[in-house]
């Protein structure tokens, strides 16, 4: 391997969790170190082209596998690996998938395989036969690999096996965040501009959720907490961020259920950062996650957050601003929980950045974890040490 290390990363798309914790990792690398490729199956926008191009990488994307155009397929992805003259290519994908990208790099000479883990879990995961499929899925997942990567604990027990975090053999890389603007504080003004746009008195509690549409964030749940708030006599307003497969049937439910005057849907926004910093407390009920990088960016703004038992507990950075509830407690254990959260005394942003750095949480911070792992420095390492 010489000096300069070249990773190609192959990513299902761009959009969601995957694609943002890449570029991450691109925007905080040093290019005199390392340059990074892309290659995905959907187009990318012009301004994520430009960061990797501003690294040296490029961006490429690629064929859908289909039996009618397998041989295209392969032979795209062998020129680019050949012509990349790659360390390493790192798999932000699995089971069959991942053994497909993985063989046909041994077959370009690629010597270092990464299989980064994402998911901790699936919908219908409880049924024998998905048990069976898990097992199957995890030994190909493993096989493709010669390093094994993660967000956390729990994805990689899921798609790795409990063993290999038994066994201290994987290296859990942070879903960082691009802290610059998280830390500072929020105008007057931009809070009474926020506050005229949704419709949001002055005396009332802002609850936050940002996260897709899906079955995953278990909206229904957060819907059951609103109508359970709303006959308390909570004067609140819930900002529901974000859009997804869902959508409009959540927005109809929410109407059925009575809350068209306590809920905002937002859609997509660009300006989630400043959000955070109006809510009072934002919430996570999610059925499963990786690790939710949501609860990161939340207590880098400064807002306190009521997260479901089911995400790892990795996701804490030591501010008192997370508490845990279980998804089998009822709706008032939860409200009692928002209301609790609402109040407490958030740590000033100093304190904050420091414990989000010492965890390798912030952009540079875990691109420098992230070069030492592709230099073999350090190949193994747990979410929460702290680095030097």
């Amino acid at each position: 391997m010489g000096s300069k290390i070249r990773v190609l990363h192959i990513i299902p798309g761009f959009g969601g969790g995957i694609s943002s914790h890449v570029r991450n990792i691109i925007n905080g690398i040093n290019k005199d170190e390392v340059t990074i490729d892309v290659a995905g199956f959907t187009p990318y926008p012009d301004e994520f082209i430009a960061e990797v191009n501003n690294k040296g990488g490029k961006t490429f994307t690629l064929d859908n596998v289909r039996i009618h155009n397998l041989g295209k397929c392969i032979k795209q992805f062998r020129e680019i690996v050949i012509s990349g003259n790659y360390d390493a290519i790192h798999m932000h994908l699995a089971d069959v998938q991942a053994v497909y990208f993985s063989i046909l790099a041994s077959t370009c000479g690629i010597k270092r395989k990464i299989v980064h883990a994402h998911i901790a879990d699936q919908q219908g995961s409880e049924k024998a036969l998905f048990k069976i499929r898990k097992k199957i899925n995890q030994i190909l997942t493993v096989s493709s690999a010669t390093d094994l990567a993660s967000c956390s604990k729990l994805s990689s027990e899921f798609r790795f096996g409990k063993k290999y975090v038994d066994e201290n053999r994987v290296m859990h890389i942070p879903n960082s965040i691009n802290a610059t603007n998280y830390f500072e504080k929020i105008s007057e003004d931009e809070i009474a501009k926020y506050r005229e746009e949704f419709k949001i008195k002055e005396e009332q509690l802002i609850i936050g959720h940002v996260g897709f549409f899906g079955y995953q964030k278990n909206h229904p749940f957060m819907f059951k907490i609103a109508r359970r708030l709303k006959e308390r006599g909570v004067d609140f307003v819930w900002l529901f961020i974000g859009t997804g497969y869902n959508f409009d049937e959540y927005v109809h439910l929410a109407e059925i259920m009575g809350l068209g005057d306590c809920v905002r849907f937002l859609g997509r926004r660009n300006d989630v950062c400043a959000l955070y910093k109006i809510m009072n407390v934002s919430v996570l009920a999610s059925f499963f996650e990786g690790l939710p990088t949501v609860t990161i960016e939340t207590q880098a703004a400064g807002t306190a957050t009521v997260i479901s038992d089911s995400i790892s507990d990795e996701t804490d950075m030591g501010l008192n601003m997370i508490k845990r509830v279980s998804l089998n407690d009822d709706v008032d254990n939860w409200s009692d929980a928002i209301l609790e959260m609402s109040k407490i005394k958030v740590p000033e942003a100093e304190e904050r950045k420091r414990n989000i750095e010492k965890r390798a949480f912030t952009t540079l911070t875990a691109a420098k974890l992230y070069t030492k792992f592709l230099k073999k420095e350090i190949m193994t390492y747990n979410l929460g040490t702290e680095i030097e």
